[in-house]
């Protein structure tokens, strides 16, 4: 089943995701490194979830960069 959400039109809309996507892969990273180590998938404590999302920012940041580029790319005149 495909779900299209509603656009976002506003920088606090887009804020307001960002940091949700923030928190979700926050989640997964540390819930992948507590599977990896054998430690369960037991509730994150906030500094683990702190320190994860400064990794996830980071991912986040690099993967909006190549949004851009890619857009500025396909913007470009000429064979894509």
């Amino acid at each position: 089943m495909h779900v299209s959400p509603d656009p976002i039109t506003t920088p606090q809309q887009a804020a307001q995701e960002r940091d949700t996507l923030l928190d979700l892969i926050a989640r997964g990273l540390h819930c992948t490194l507590a599977s990896a180590l054998g430690d369960g998938h037991g509730e994150p404590s906030e500094e683990a979830l702190t320190k994860a999302r400064a990794v996830a920012d980071d991912y986040l940041a690099a993967y909006e960069e190549w949004l851009v580029k890619l857009a500025a790319d396909n913007a470009a005149p000429g064979p894509q």
